[in-house]
């Protein structure tokens, strides 16, 4: 994802993800260990460089939702292959 407007796309939807659980970024600081200002970058699409499949596994299960979601927006996986992977292994 190279794209700055990508970047922010994600920190915008990962805020609104937060704020519809209702969920504090002091919270999130006291409860999970990222700190305020490492937060606000992710929301803000400025933390780019750390943002490796596993950090959004971790913000994901945070915020109660679907990891995969998160890759998509990143483009980690792309709609052909999250359906490909769909048909082979979980349809059947």
């Amino acid at each position: 994802m190279d794209n700055q407007l990508e970047w922010i796309q994600l920190g915008l939807y990962i805020k609104k993800r937060r704020l519809e659980k209702g969920l504090s970024a002091y919270f999130i600081e006291k409860e999970y260990g990222f700190s305020r200002n490492f937060w606000s970058r992710i929301e803000s699409g400025t933390h780019k460089s750390s943002m490796k499949p596993e950090l959004l596994k971790k913000i994901a299960s945070i915020l109660e939702i679907n990891y995969i979601e998160l890759y998509m927006i990143v483009g980690y996986l792309d709609n052909d292959s999250f359906i490909d992977y769909y048909e082979k292994y979980i349809k059947k």
